[in-house]
């Protein structure tokens, strides 16, 4: 567990992963995402995501810039669901780094689930994401009230089937 930090300006001391969810903290190395018209999208992230997902329908996209890299995301409709894919520029290729889709309870595999509930007991999920890193690692990111009623995000990492809570918040 990361040592209490007094980082937003709040009277309690608290976690950086509470701090991430603080509405009066923004962390050094984020940026701020604009929407972006899809005309104005490089072409090369375009072609990105069709090679990634053929037929996806992009119906929004945004533009961020952090620890000096551009990231792009870029959500729509594939094959009836909404995803969410997260594209930086690799080796000066854009590629995509992440892709994201909300899921409920029963899409959550059950070690997934043994974990999050022998770390926190109590906790009871209001939303649900799917993150795969596209290297055989799945972030399962679970939101949702506290024991106390104040909203947080709980990770959990899948990884040759083995699952694990996170202390600190994942980085693609």
């Amino acid at each position: 567990m990361p040592a209490p930090l007094a980082c937003c300006g709040c009277s309690n001391e608290c976690e950086l992963r509470c701090c991430l969810l603080c509405p009066g903290w923004l962390p050094d190395d984020r940026g701020v995402q604009t929407s972006v018209d899809l005309a104005s999208v490089p072409a090369e992230v375009l072609a990105a995501v069709t090679a990634a997902r053929p037929g996806m329908q992009i119906s929004e996209a945004e533009h961020e810039q952090r620890n000096g890299n551009d990231y792009y995301d870029v959500e729509g409709i594939y094959q009836g669901n909404e995803i969410e894919l997260d594209l930086t520029k690799v080796d000066g290729v854009w590629r995509v780094v992440e892709i994201q889709r909300d899921v409920v309870a029963a899409e959550v595999p059950g070690s997934v689930m043994t974990a999050l509930t022998g770390a926190q007991p109590e906790f009871a999920p209001t939303r649900i994401i799917e993150s795969d890193q596209g290297t055989g690692v799945i972030i399962y990111e679970f939101f949702g009230p506290d024991a106390e009623g104040k909203e947080t995000k709980v990770e959990v990492k899948l990884e040759r089937e083995v699952a694990e809570v996170l202390e600190a918040e994942w980085v693609h």
